[in-house]
């Protein structure tokens, strides 16, 4: 029988004893504070309640869409507390001391801040599929990559799924993932709707490859390394993890130890959380704007 408690329902003191449970706040973004850069009315708000009370927040997103300008414009926050794939993968890299380079089927946004992270990339070029002797020379595997980092890319198309299908051949090109999540949710007109993600490209490649890349988004453990090893994390018990997805934002939280508050604007609903495990939420809210709700101003 699951015991998810639904802070909405909990009295003054009882919602005090829960503030004073943790000292730091990871928070999912989109289907929590945002759907795709749309606001969920209120929730900054509790986040910023959160801030006034000490707890130091980070946000957590497997969006590498958003730019540094993106963030600054949705969020009062300095970008040392934003994480997202693009800081994990330069860490990543960093910290294995890699060198060659790297096909990157990623976002504008992403290919950006690798280049100037001083790393080598590579991609295919604009070719017609009526010369056919420049596809076949795109797409043939080459020696100098190194490296496949596959993310987010709205540009993805078949000649750079080829090219790294055929490098990730060699079983010492490095395999990076970003985010891996199937669906996505947007707000059109006032509805929220789920569209494709990201995933199902990179199970393309993994069935083609018969590899699975070493994943830097929620849930894995390389981003569960570098959150601990960044974010001042002293006691994982003290820490609240938010989320909207229990496959990638519960289960992240139960691989690092942190509590779990699940919020119903996203992905998954109470229902599927109470038929869960290891991804089963700690605590529930319909709306993260609805934290405060037992305390009268």
């Amino acid at each position: 029988m699951s015991k998810i408690k639904d802070l909405s329902k909990f009295s003054a003191e009882e919602l005090e004893e829960f503030l004073m449970s943790f000292d730091i706040v990871f928070s999912d973004i989109d289907g929590v504070i945002f759907y795709q850069g749309v606001p969920i009315i209120g929730a900054r708000d509790s986040l910023k309640r959160l801030e006034e009370l000490g707890k130091q927040i980070y946000l957590v997103t497997n969006n590498s869409t958003y730019t540094e300008e993106d963030y600054h414009e949705m969020f009062d926050i300095h970008s040392n507390y934003i994480i997202n794939p693009i800081k994990v993968f330069t860490w990543y890299l960093k910290k294995i001391d890699f060198h060659g380079e790297i096909l990157a089927l990623v976002s504008t946004t992403v290919w950006n801040t690798l280049t100037e992270a001083g790393l080598q990339l590579v991609k295919p070029q604009t070719v017609s599929l009526l010369k056919r002797e420049e596809v076949i020379k795109e797409i043939v595997d080459r020696p100098s990559i190194k490296a496949v980092i596959i993310d987010f890319d709205i540009d993805c198309n078949w000649v750079k799924l080829a090219l790294a299908i055929s490098c990730l051949g060699r079983k010492d090109v490095l395999y990076l993932s970003g985010a891996t999540d199937e669906w996505a949710i947007v707000n059109v007109q006032n509805t929220v709707i789920k569209i494709l993600g990201p995933g199902p490209l990179i199970n393309l490649i993994n069935t083609q490859t018969g590899r699975e890349p070493l994943m830097c988004s929620k849930p894995s453990e390389i981003l569960k390394e570098y959150v601990l090893d960044t974010c001042d994390v002293t006691d994982p018990r003290r820490c609240l993890f938010i989320g909207d997805s229990l496959y990638t934002d519960m289960k992240f939280a139960f691989m690092c130890g942190f509590m779990k508050l699940l919020v119903g604007t996203g992905l998954n609903s109470l229902k599927e959380a109470q038929e869960e495990d290891d991804a089963c939420p700690d605590y529930y809210l319909s709306n993260l704007n609805q934290l405060f709700a037992a305390y009268k101003d």
